[in-house]
Formats: structure tokens, C-alpha cells, sequence
């Protein structure tokens, strides 16, 4: 697969090289896309959690509602579980 670059972006690709932050203008696309796919799975998880907080909405307008403890308890459960998925310190 052939790409071509906007002038000022093969200029600061060829930089990057040079600085030896990179060793090859490919070894600086593999890690560019993996920081694009990362991207997409906070994304996916943020889609998720968006969700989940309008089905929260929902049994809240139906007065579907959980003693303040026990609801936090359950939201601390599960942020630990969202952070540990992203690769984060779990300790809260």
C-alpha cells in the first residue's frame, strides 16, 4: 500500500525519523494506528457507558430507583471495571 502526505506531514514524518524518535516512517504508521484503534475502543466504551446511562434515565423516569449506597457501590464497581479494561490503576 503506497500513502502520500500532505507536504507539512511527510516534512514532520521525516523529522520525527531524524530525531530518531521512530526508526522508519512505517514503524511511525503501525504506532500511529495503533493509537487510532485505541481511539475507537474508548470510544466504543464511551457508546456503551452513553447507553447504559440512558437506560438509567429511563428506570429513573419509571421510579426505578436504588438506595444511594447500594447505586454508588454498583457505580464504583463498575468504573473499576471500565478502567481496568482501558489498562488503568484500579485503585479508587
Amino acid at each position: 500500500m503506497t500513502i502520500t502526505l500532505a507536504g507539512e506531514q511527510e516534512r514532520w514524518v521525516a523529522d520525527k525519523v531524524r530525531e530518531g524518535s521512530y526508526a522508519s516512517p512505517e514503524h511511525l504508521a503501525a504506532e500511529a494506528l495503533k493509537l487510532l484503534a485505541a481511539r475507537d475502543e474508548r470510544e466504543r466504551g464511551l457508546e456503551s457507558l452513553r447507553a447504559d446511562i440512558a437506560v438509567g434515565w429511563d428506570q429513573a423516569d419509571h421510579g426505578e430507583l436504588l438506595d444511594g449506597p447500594v447505586a454508588m457501590a454498583g457505580l464504583v464497581d463498575r468504573v473499576r471495571w471500565r478502567l481496568s479494561a482501558w489498562g488503568a490503576d484500579v485503585s479508587l
